[in-house]
């Protein structure tokens, strides 16, 4: 008499339930990687579009200084944000023979760092 089986056997469950964990873990941290360079490509296009409009004010009234920083040019609550959500640093001069500087402070808001975590200068990204 053939016996025909019928499911599957816990072995054989854990085994599945482990290949899909390994498989959700290794897709789970790429896509987190994805995001966190979409962050620094934003923290990117938001220097740029920022720059634009501080030469455009520079341009009509002159470059604000670092006391009057961003506010100048936007209004006090209105300053643009980078990827992570904080505010653009503005520094006038800038390095070398710029008029001005902007900068992010990177994923983790403080100065320096390295990899998602260091600064983003407008003056280093041209």
């Amino acid at each position: 008499m053939i016996r025909h089986r019928r499911g599957m056997s816990l072995v054989e469950v854990m085994v599945v339930i482990a290949i899909m964990l390994v498989l959700m873990t290794v897709i789970g941290f790429g896509a987190i990687q994805v995001g966190r360079g979409a962050k620094v490509d934003m923290t990117e296009l938001a220097l740029a579009g920022t720059a634009k409009d501080v030469d455009v004010y520079a341009f009509r009234k002159g470059v604000p200084t670092t006391s009057q920083g961003l506010a100048a040019v936007y209004g006090e609550h209105r300053i643009p944000a980078d990827g992570w959500g904080a505010p653009i640093g503005y520094e006038a001069p800038g390095p070398a023979t710029r008029q001005y500087d902007l900068l992010s402070l990177g994923e983790d808001g403080a100065v320096g760092g390295d990899s998602f975590a260091s600064d983003i200068r407008w003056s280093e990204s041209q």
